[in-house]
């Protein structure tokens, strides 16, 4: 896989409504069980031999990413692994991992009180990992004795998670905080053994956590390595909520408030109580695009509309996920291929999936 790993995530997070989309024709990624009732290094094996290029990726990303002066600080995190990650992470990234940043968010509660959560996942700029990333993304439901425990939307290679679902728990998303040099990352991680990855953070609670209250006291108070906006959705009315970490406190928690007219949060990659860059200003689409929806239209097909909106999604989208914990049969991703020409069509083919989810879940 390469010498070094190196932790990068990206999000944009909304919990809400779907949007219905570009003329980006969305495909579907592999999706995959993973038995969690087998041992750490084995669980992945069945996965990994579908992307045969998951070697020259991680490559790249070292070769494009990590400075060669810095090489001997991420080596010594990658050569101790047992003192920075608890069992079973360590044993399932000695088989591989790379992690990734960049994103938005979107949290949001319908007109019956169901809460729903969605998310593009950016990345590329400068490194030009777009393409790779689309060509690994993969849906997995990691499942004990035969039952699905949680789900993820991921990139194959990365043993943590970004965007997932505990059933009829929460669901949750993470997206980059831009605060500080990447190799601060690296220094925390050494100075500070309680802190953790955030990838593997949000997996340790989609294991562990069974609510909305867990995850989010467990998110607000577990140190970090690095900075990052949680958004995190519940399975009842009202639990939503972005919580904005620095790596060792939470910053500030930003909750849904329907009495008083919060039925949404839109979080990108930058504070939510200043005004986003005009550079890359997502947030006003997002919201203005919810804003005329309204919520008593807010679905998974307006969400995925939503994030459909020039500027929302771009030429570093890699996939669209929706999510809700109290229907969790609608949890589901899209590999996006954005051309520049955003429409608010889906496909024939995803339309008809798409009604078909509706009809089966609406019980």
């Amino acid at each position: 896989m390469g010498r070094l790993s190196h932790s990068l995530y990206c999000c944009v997070f909304i919990v809400f409504v779907t949007v219905l989309v570009s003329s980006d024709v969305p495909t579907k990624p592999k999706v995959y069980t993973l038995n969690l009732d087998l041992p750490p290094e084995e669980r992945w094996m069945h996965i990994v031999k579908d992307f045969p290029q998951l070697a020259e990726i991680a490559d790249t990303v070292t070769r494009r990413v990590i400075p060669e002066d810095v090489y001997p600080l991420v080596d010594q995190l990658a050569q101790e692994l047992d003192k920075y990650l608890p069992e079973p992470f360590a044993q399932e990234i000695r088989v591989f991992n790379f992690i990734f940043r960049f994103c938005t968010s979107i949290v949001a509660q319908d007109k019956n009180g169901l809460i729903w959560h969605a998310r593009n996942l950016d990345y590329g700029g400068k490194y030009g990992f777009t393409e790779m990333l689309k060509n690994i993304t993969a849906i997995v439901h990691f499942q004990k004795g035969g039952k699905t425990v949680y789900s993820a939307v991921t990139y194959v290679g990365f043993a943590g998670i970004v965007t997932g679902q505990r059933p009829y728990g929460f669901t949750i998303s993470i997206d980059e905080r831009d605060q500080g040099a990447w190799w601060m990352n690296a220094l925390v991680a050494l100075l500070d053994r309680q802190a953790w990855p955030v990838g593997f953070l949000i997996r340790k609670t989609l294991e562990e956590e069974t609510t909305f209250e867990g995850a989010l006291d467990r998110i607000v108070t577990t140190d970090t390595i690095a900075e990052g906006y949680f958004i995190i959705g519940g399975a009842n009315s009202s639990q939503g909520a972005v919580v904005t970490r620095a790596r060792l406190q939470a910053d500030n928690v930003w909750k849904l408030d329907i009495p008083n007219g919060r039925w949404y949060l839109v979080e990108t990659n930058y504070d939510h109580w200043v005004d986003p860059p005009a550079t890359d200003n997502r947030r006003t689409p997002a919201m203005k695009a919810l804003n005329s929806t309204g919520q008593q239209n807010i679905n998974k097909g307006t969400l995925f509309e939503v994030l459909s909106e020039p500027l929302v999604v771009n030429r570093h989208t890699t996939y669209t996920a929706t999510m809700s914990a109290g229907k969790p049969d609608v949890f589901d991703a899209w590999v996006r291929h954005y051309n520049g020409q955003a429409s608010k069509r889906l496909p024939e083919v995803l339309q008809k999936k798409f009604f078909k989810i509706e009809k089966n879940t609406l019980k």
